[in-house]
């Protein structure tokens, strides 16, 4: 079975930053999930990115604007959540480096087709298959809230 990784020290700031614009009720589900996905997991980073706009950064965080590229793009179209265990044998894993810049792992949790998680951990292979379970229930709950907020 694979053996995680040495945890590596990320170059970012601890930070929380988010949306002023986030209706309350959604702000609260998502600072709640983000600080329990950080505490209870290997996360380290969390950025949560609705229609093109990064809504949430939170943990170890980059000052630099995150675009997603081609991984959460395809994650979103597809509604398939993805997983690089380690980003170092990853082709085109460089669309992480605005996330944060030499992230080992990171997963890629699609909320619908406009909305996805993304989740950076300290090590490589750090993520138990518990962790992606609790994010990915976590994603459903988000769904919920913000297809209420758009209807």
């Amino acid at each position: 079975s694979p053996v995680s990784g040495e945890k590596v020290t990320l170059k970012g700031e601890n930070g929380f930053i988010y949306d002023p614009s986030i209706p309350k009720e959604l702000l609260n589900e998502l600072a709640w999930g983000s600080e329990a996905i950080l505490t209870s997991t290997a996360a380290a980073s969390i950025l949560i990115n609705l229609k093109g706009k990064n809504i949430l950064k939170r943990g170890i965080i980059s000052k630099r604007n995150f675009i997603p590229k081609d991984i959460c793009l395809k994650c979103m179209k597809e509604n398939k959540f993805i997983s690089l265990v380690n980003t170092k044998f990853y082709p085109g894993s460089e669309e992480f480096d605005d996330f944060l810049k030499d992230i080992p792992s990171v997963l890629v949790i699609p909320v619908n087709d406009q909305c996805f998680i993304l989740v950076g951990g300290w090590s490589s292979r750090c993520f138990t298959k518990s962790d992606e379970k609790w994010i990915i229930n976590w994603s459903k709950k988000l769904l919920i809230l913000i297809d209420e907020e758009n209807s």
